[in-house]
C-alpha cells in the first residue's frame, strides 16, 4: 500500500520535471522544489527511521547522498533561472532527472519493498505522519466559507 503511494509520488515529481522542460519557469521550479523537499524530508525523517533491518543501512546512506546531490542540482537550477539562463537551467534539470530516475528505481526496488512487510496498520500510521506534516496553502478556506 505505502510503497504504491510513494511510487506514485515519484511519478508526480518526474511529471513536474517534464513540465519544466516543456515550459521552464520559476513557478514550475517552485512546485518541483516543494514536491522534492517534502518527499525527501518524509523519507529521511520518518520512513528511513522505521527500517529496522540493518542490511538496508548502506542503501539508505547511499539514497541520502543522492538526495544531497539532487538538492544541489535543484539549487543550481534555481540560480540559473534567476539569472535568466534558461538553457543552463534546463540542462541542470536534465541532470537532476537522470539522477532522480536512477534514485527512484533504487528506492522502489529496495526500501519501498521493505515497507510492504509492515502491517497495514503500520503503513497507515506512516501515511498519517505524512498527512500531519502537510501544509495548507496560506489563502485556502473551507468550501463553506468561500
Amino acid at each position: 500500500m505505502i510503497s504504491l503511494v510513494l511510487t506514485l509520488d515519484h511519478r508526480r515529481l518526474e511529471g513536474l520535471v517534464e513540465d519544466f522542460l516543456s515550459n521552464p519557469s520559476l513557478s514550475i521550479y517552485e512546485k518541483i522544489w516543494k514536491a522534492y523537499t517534502n518527499h525527501i524530508y518524509w523519507e529521511e525523517e520518518i520512513l528511513f527511521k522505521k527500517i529496522t533491518d540493518t542490511s538496508f543501512l548502506a542503501i539508505i546512506r547511499g539514497l541520502e547522498t543522492e538526495h544531497g546531490s539532487m538538492w544541489i542540482l535543484l539549487k543550481q537550477t534555481e540560480e540559473l533561472l534567476k539569472s535568466i539562463e534558461i538553457e543552463g537551467a534546463k540542462e541542470k534539470i536534465r541532470e537532476f532527472m537522470r539522477v532522480l530516475l536512477e534514485h527512484d528505481g533504487a528506492e522502489e526496488g529496495s526500501v519501498y519493498q521493505f515497507l510492504e512487510s509492515l502491517s497495514d496498520e503500520e503503513q497507515a500510521k506512516l501515511i498519517l505522519e505524512d498527512i500531519e506534516l502537510a501544509e495548507v496553502p496560506r489563502d485556502w478556506k473551507c468550501h463553506a466559507i468561500t
